[in-house]
């Protein structure tokens, strides 16, 4: 049934997966293994303030981590859920060991927080990579999709073309605050481009001194998914989420996430994921680590944001759309992080490939078909690789 074919699916695809790559070049690592430390070292089961790269170190950690140490963490949270409902006579909902079996099955067979969501599209971005040699990978380096959007004519960020620029305080003297950048798109290492503010429209919705506040649309592909005639349909849009900025902050890294939904261009709600990164001493607690805050509000406004619409935003879904067909189709997952500006209007300003639903509202049992289906057919084709030798 459903239920089994989950469970195979989170075995497969978020624990015997990492092992079989663990070795293999990653697209833009030198190995997965390499990847999975760079990218889950600010992260941390919730509760425990240990960064998940630790048992990246070596294959010998993450195979314990994964037979061991992660059924653990699920029993413990189960036990931990079971007891607080028992605590505050929730008896409908938890019933003594019969709730804590269940728990303890669906978070480690059917987990669904963004973490886990996450670390799949991870896994299925570093497979599909390395069995089908796509050449839309490349468009994880932010100046080969610069480029590429310019020459499609897809609307992105505006960047700068001088070879070098120059930085400098207005009153220091003797080469003091001064710093020269070489431009990547001669030969250096920095992409250039112009600052960009929030429209007038979206600087409503948020407090003063917030970030640029960019969407992140997730958009799916079944290009390559199957052999034979058929036109392929057109890759579709899963999800939006918009990362409000926080007042002061830097990036919108540091944000309220709020599902949107896309077609109406309307918030539903907003939640938050930074109780999962919370590293060190800091990050130990037993209170509900697992849970995540709710907001109606931007906590910055108090200003409840439910149903209101984002104005720009109601092409978001065409646009995003067209660029994955357009730009690269045989990649199967993508993640836009989409803006609207008072400068440049809508615009793309990068993809990313290993993405990140950041807790927006999907059709999850479709999801979970479409990785499936992907998981399948990838093992066809290794399998026919390992046989042409």
């Amino acid at each position: 049934g459903d239920a089994r074919r989950r469970a195979c699916l989170q075995a497969h695809a978020g624990a015997a997966l990492v092992l079989r790559l663990w070795s293999r070049p990653h697209y833009r690592a030198p190995t997965f293994a390499d990847d999975c430390a760079a990218n889950l070292r600010n992260v941390a089961l919730p509760g425990t303030g240990v960064p998940l790269s630790v048992f990246a170190r070596s294959r010998r950690a993450a195979r314990l981590f994964l037979t061991h140490g992660l059924p653990l963490a699920c029993l413990l949270e189960a036990g931990r859920r079971a007891a607080a409902a028992w605590w505050t006579g929730d008896a409908a909902a938890l019933c003594g060991a019969a709730g804590v079996r269940e728990l303890f099955r669906r978070f480690l067979l059917a987990p669904d927080d963004w973490c886990t969501l996450w670390r799949l599209n991870c896994n299925l971005a570093a497979w599909h990579a390395g069995v089908t040699r796509d050449e839309g990978y490349a468009m994880e380096d932010k100046l080969a999709f610069l480029r590429a959007c310019e020459g499609a004519g897809v609307p992105v960020s505006p960047s700068i073309d001088a070879p070098r620029v120059v930085v400098k305080h207005r009153n220091e003297e003797g080469g003091l605050g001064f710093k020269s950048y070489a431009n990547a798109r001669h030969g250096g290492d920095w992409i250039v481009q112009p600052w960009l503010c929030n429209s007038k429209e979206v600087r409503e919705l948020l407090p003063e001194g917030a970030p640029l506040s960019t969407c992140r649309v997730i958009t799916a592909s079944e290009h390559g998914m199957r052999d034979g005639p058929g036109e392929t349909p057109r890759p579709r849009a899963l999800s939006c989420v918009w990362r409000a900025g926080r007042a002061g902050a830097e990036t919108d890294h540091t944000s309220v996430l709020f599902d949107v939904d896309l077609d109406s261009a309307t918030i539903i709600g907003g939640t938050a994921n930074a109780h999962w990164y919370k590293l060190g001493l800091k990050g130990l607690t037993l209170r509900a680590p697992l849970r995540s805050p709710t907001f109606a509000a931007h906590p910055d406004t108090d200003r409840d944001l439910r149903g209101v619409r984002i104005p720009g935003l109601e092409g978001a879904r065409d646009l995003v759309e067209s660029a994955h067909a357009r730009l690269l189709p045989g990649v199967p997952l993508v993640g836009w992080d989409l803006a609207l500006t008072e400068q440049a209007g809508s615009c793309l300003l990068e993809v990313n490939l290993s993405c990140n639903f950041f807790k927006g509202t999907f059709d999850k049992e479709r999801y979970f078909d479409y990785l499936y289906g992907w998981m399948t057919r990838l093992e066809e084709l290794e399998r026919r690789a390992v046989a042409a030798g």
